[in-house]
């Protein structure tokens, strides 16, 4: 019944909103699939979204999010957790960017997701590195691919990266490992400030499906 509601939920969305910058994570906070990255959100932006993932056996799981820049460097959310035969949680999360991007386009920052400990409070820091303007290959233009690379505590398990890059303008393909597992997925707009994010996790045991509405300023 949970999924018949989760996959209710995308289909009236899609249909509602049929009428380039930081995206959030399938977690929330702003990055790739299960990591976060150096973007922040700019002053005032914001992301809402929602995350289904199939798991193995019980441990299917619902995310809801959302995020809001409050000031230029910093941004702030909330992520509520709903794990099949497990307690409900609602967590909060902080990014804040130290510098950048500085000459060679690297940037860092550093944040907390579960900041009150309700799962499992995690600490983390992270570069975000472009690689190159772009290049055109016989599959169109590959623009601006990152590097993403950090450390944290928690669940990020010691040492994470990521790779990230976008094709023809608009599908951004993600690579990552989140200090446990290889994670592979791809984020594309389905509407005016709408993604759509599709993902093998866990080693590509998992499926998940996420949709989120960015703030159209």
């Amino acid at each position: 019944m949970r999924r018949l509601t989760v996959a209710a939920v995308i289909a009236l969305a899609l249909i509602w909103t049929s009428v380039g910058w930081a995206a959030s994570s399938l977690l929330g906070p702003t990055g790739l699939l299960e990591i976060p990255t150096a973007d922040v959100l700019g002053m005032t932006q914001f992301t809402v979204g929602i995350t289904q993932v199939w798991a193995d056996a019980h441990e299917d799981e619902t995310v809801a999010y959302a995020n809001v820049g409050i000031l230029p460097k910093l941004e702030v959310g909330f992520t509520h957790e709903d794990m099949q035969d497990a307690d409900t949680e609602t967590i909060l999360n902080a990014k804040v960017r130290i510098f950048g991007p500085v000459p060679g386009e690297i940037t860092l920052a550093g944040g907390v997701v579960d900041l009150t400990d309700q799962i499992d409070r995690s600490l983390y820091l992270v570069a975000t590195h472009t690689l190159g303007a772009g290049l055109v290959t016989e599959f169109g233009q590959v623009t601006a691919p990152q590097l993403h690379v950090g450390l944290g505590g928690g669940r990020y398990d010691g040492l994470f990266a990521g790779l990230s890059t976008v094709v023809k303008r608009k599908v951004t393909l993600m690579a990552e490992y989140d200090g446990d597992d290889f994670n592979l997925g791809a984020r594309m707009p389905v509407g005016p400030h709408l993604d759509a994010t599709a993902a093998a996790l866990n080693g590509m045991d998992d499926l998940a499906l996420g949709l989120q509405f960015s703030s159209p300023w």
